[in-house]
């Protein structure tokens, strides 16, 4: 096989090498659009999730502890009390009530600051991700920009089949060749990424489908606790303040 001929197998074995690695990359990029918007999913429920087990839970049944310490120290303070050893156990009970009360309340203020603490990391992470989508853009155009240059070198015959010679045209192909195999493997590498993050955001997935359910019903006791703290305080009003 003379060279010419040589030269035109490998062509058309880089074009068929082509062909495939269109196949693999766009394949690729299809699961990729798939994971993001599965994880964009997700992240909106992780928010609404956040939202109501915070903004909605968290502040519900911190009131529900208020009312019923209040609801305690109303009991005490009215309590009918002869004597100093009656007297120093209805004051000893609305300090034990307010240390238990300012217990509870240290402790959710340390969880708080924990969890304002991972917040922080988060929006950390999301300010990262934003900057890589950024310079991932910025590549983007310098890339646009430089083919743009190309078209035009094209246009204006600068790239010409006129100017050809066989030894560019033929390290042109095995330079073909090179990053052919080179883009195969690393899509390959790519398709096993992608697996595996799409076997973590299943798993995300259900957890976060898990925590809505467990904040939902969680709702439910502290509305049950409400009704409850409701009832002590009509108790009280017709016990204590009778």
């Amino acid at each position: 096989m003379d060279k010419k001929d040589d030269l035109k197998s490998k062509i058309k074995k880089n074009r068929k090498a082509i062909f495939e690695l269109d196949g693999k990359i766009e394949g690729n990029r299809s699961k990729i659009e798939e994971l993001r918007s599965a994880a964009e999913r997700d992240n909106a429920s992780i928010a609404r999730n956040y939202t109501a087990a915070f903004y909605g839970n968290h502040h519900l049944t911190n009131r529900n502890s208020e009312e019923i310490f209040k609801n305690r120290i109303a009991i005490l303070n009215n309590m009918d009390v002869e004597g100093e050893v009656e007297v120093n156990f209805r004051e000893t009970m609305i300090n034990l009530a307010n240390v238990e009360f300012f217990t509870h309340r240290a402790e959710v203020n340390q969880e708080v600051i924990d969890i304002n603490e991972k917040l922080t990391v988060v929006n950390q992470l999301l300010i990262e991700i934003n900057q890589a989508i950024m310079a991932r853009n910025e590549k983007s155009v310098k890339f646009n920009r430089r083919n743009l240059d190309t078209n035009k070198r094209f246009l204006n015959g600068e790239f010409h089949p006129s100017k050809a010679t066989v030894s560019a045209n033929t390290k042109r192909s095995k330079d073909n060749e090179e990053r052919c195999e080179k883009l195969s493997k690393a899509a390959d590498r790519n398709k096993s990424k992608i697996e595996k993050l799409r076997k973590l955001g299943q798993a995300n997935a259900a957890n976060v489908l898990k925590n809505s359910i467990e904040i939902s019903r969680r709702r439910s006791q502290i509305t049950e606790n409400q009704e409850e703290v409701l009832k002590d305080q009509k108790d009280i009003a017709s016990t204590v303040f009778n």
